[in-house]
């Protein structure tokens, strides 16, 4: 796939991203394929050497909060800095003295709850266009599965108006054999299957393709038309009521925190006794262990075989997969895993497991919505929403509508670019999910599917004109 340089208002679009770890890395690459001016900074000269002969990106070694090295990086002219270091502190700093040198615009990833907090204050102190929270991202998606379990991934578009559900296929779900057209008829409701991977590709469907055992499938719709279609379908399961958790991390704070709202019970199981100590503290509504939860007996002392949930959050991905295989094969109804390698994605499906949470991924499409609604400035149609499945090969993204030529004209009779589908149009609080007579309005928020596509504003759709 080629792109040609992203530009604002003709020249190219300048980013520097500060902190050359695996979410730094990641998105100097996406930006790097989809045609942006690139400079990545990091203090390790063996990273940023590894950046140069693998990624299109001009690479700096130095401290990314220092005045010189901003400078020297470009930062005056700069429309976007995005700081990823380890460090809360440093990352603000970085944003701050770009600000001040005058970058356009600045992004800091803020792990620490207690700034968090104060998001607000520091965004108008600092001059933050963004601030970016890899774990809370992580816990608001395993809880949005956990209160959904029929579900392997849910996310949420239109201000919560418009879910996107996969679901994986088994030979007991019914679904196999089944083509896509007679769905909406058996469910009584009127949903939408967006993209189906089957056998490692993947398919803009049209409504003749024939469900396939093992498939997974992408619903679009209306929460409540989800839920009732699920229902309908016999997919839905029971509330998860019980959830075990192992690894005390701060996506575990997160996620037990709005578990506890909920009115789940959570047991939590830490390995650092001070660490467990702590959330114990904090976490006044939720049992808290101190334990090693690689020593799959504890797992079984603890009342494994009767959780409603299991969510692996260590910060080891092979212990995480491995807790996770032995939840499953002891038939917990619903089992979690959170890897940092996003290579091991597709080796981890063949065993079973379904819902799998990338921190890095959350975090990669949280900057590259920004990034996307950025270029196009506000007169093409914003991105507002922006998610990648399928191991990035199909992008969802919610834009909001402007008066264009894909205006007030019959879907059916717009030349839309193949790989594309219109999922959803939500027009004053109302769902549609359009047929080929229904049309787009201005400031419309429609949710589109595409596969093999990058598109960065609505018009995008559509075939260029002769």
């Amino acid at each position: 796939m080629c792109y040609s340089r992203s530009t604002i208002g003709g020249s190219y679009m300048k980013t520097i991203i500060v902190g050359g770890g695996k979410v730094g890395q990641s998105l100097a690459r996406q930006l790097s394929v989809e045609g942006y001016n690139v400079t990545l900074i990091d203090k390790s000269e063996r990273v940023v050497e590894q950046a140069r002969t693998t990624l299109d990106v001009i690479g700096i070694v130095g401290n990314g909060a220092a005045y010189p090295v901003l400078e020297s990086a470009g930062a005056k002219d700069a429309d976007l800095l995005v700081a990823l270091t380890a460090s809360d502190e440093i990352n603000m700093l970085c944003c701050l003295t770009a600000h001040q040198i005058g970058a356009k615009h600045t992004i800091a990833r803020v792990r620490n709850p207690e700034y968090y907090e104060q998001l607000f204050f520091l965004k108008e102190c600092l001059g933050l266009s963004m601030v970016v929270n890899p774990e809370l991202a992580a816990a608001e998606e395993i809880a949005r599965i956990l209160r959904f379990p029929s579900a392997t991934k849910v996310e949420l578009f239109a201000r919560g108006r418009v879910e996107l559900v996969s679901y994986h296929v088994t030979e007991s779900s019914g679904l196999s054999g089944q083509m896509l057209s007679d769905l909406p008829k058996k469910a009584g409701i009127k949903v939408l299957i967006c993209a189906v991977e089957h056998e490692g590709t993947v398919i803009i469907p049209s409504g003749d393709y024939r469900i396939a055992n093992d498939d997974t499938i992408y619903f679009t719709g209306a929460p409540e038309q989800i839920t009732a279609a699920f229902r309908k379908l016999h997919l839905l399961t029971e509330r998860i009521q019980s959830v075990l958790i192992i690894g005390g991390g701060r996506i575990t704070y997160y996620l037990a925190t709005k578990l506890a709202k909920d009115k789940i019970n959570v047991k939590i199981i830490e390995r650092d006794a001070a660490r467990a100590n702590e959330l114990a503290a904090l976490l006044s509504k939720t049992t808290v262990l101190n334990g090693d939860a690689s020593n799959h007996e504890l797992l079984l002392e603890e009342g494994l075989s009767k959780q409603d949930a299991f969510v692996a959050l260590t910060g080891l991905d092979e212990g995480n997969i491995l807790s996770a295989i032995y939840a499953y094969r002891h038939q917990v109804p619903k089992v979690i895993a959170k890897i940092n390698n996003d290579s091991l994605i597709p080796l981890i499906h063949k065993t079973g497991l379904e819902s799998v949470i990338s921190p890095k991924r959350i975090t990669t499409n949280q900057i590259l919505r920004f990034v996307r609604a950025l270029y196009t400035g506000h007169d093409s149609g914003d991105i507002v929403a922006l998610y990648q499945i399928v191991s990035g090969r199909v992008e969802v993204m919610e834009f909001r509508a402007v008066a264009d030529r894909y205006c007030n004209v019959p879907l059916r009779s717009l030349s839309i670019k193949p790989n594309i589908l219109i999922a959803c149009i939500v027009r004053r609080g109302k769902t549609i999910i359009p047929d080929g007579d229904e049309m787009i309005h201005a400031k419309d928020s429609v949710l589109v599917v595409t596969a093999g596509q990058r598109l960065k504003r609505l018009v995008d759709i559509l075939q260029d004109e002769a």
